[in-house]
């Protein structure tokens, strides 16, 4: 869903998805910094209330209890206005740049990923932690593990045995893989 603001500085009509709300953006027209604020409510639209008619009363009930002579109706009213629209919308207006194109949600960079330096890392896969509505997955789950991890960057990999305790309270034997690598 998306959401409409404007930039505080120069007013430029800007539409991005909701998911940026509360990040921190420039503005592409002026820089200014800000950030997304929530999506506006909707404002309520009047509506124009009709008289209520009467609700038709049964003979027998008419007979005993005689009608109210009608009050004197005030002139009728003007109708009411029909409620203006919304501002008109503006597209957003990006200016054209030459290079590589840029974010406007700047996402902050962390120490650790300053550093270029990898560190060496230990990742351990369970057989049994692979098994799902009876289907062994393990190999899948080391395949795509290895493949996330690169060739370069595998350092070493270790075959484990293991033994898990079943509901019943029985060890049952099981195995895995540890594999080292810098990341």
């Amino acid at each position: 869903m998306d959401t409409s603001f404007n930039c505080p500085k120069c007013k430029l009509h800007i539409t991005a998805d909701e998911c940026v709300v509360g990040e921190e953006i420039d503005c592409p027209e002026c820089g200014e910094k800000f950030r997304v604020p929530p999506p506006a409510k909707p404002k309520p639209t009047p509506v124009a209330l009709r008289a209520a008619t009467p609700a038709p009363v049964p003979a027998h009930a008419a007979a005993a209890h005689p009608a109210p002579a009608p009050a004197a109706q005030p002139a009728a009213a003007e109708p009411p206005k029909p409620a203006t629209h919304a501002p008109e919308h503006k597209p957003l207006s990006v200016p054209r740049r030459e290079g590589p194109q840029e974010s406007l949600v700047k996402k902050t960079v962390h120490a650790e990923d300053k550093r270029e330096e990898k560190k060496i890392r230990v990742k351990t896969i369970k057989r049994g932690s692979c098994v799902e509505v009876g289907h062994d997955l393990f190999d899948e789950k080391v395949t795509e593990f290895l493949n996330k991890a690169g060739r370069e960057n595998i350092i070493h990999m270790s075959a484990i045995g293991y033994g898990a305790m079943d509901s019943t309270g029985h060890m049952l034997p099981d195995y895995g893989i540890m594999v080292v690598y810098n990341g």
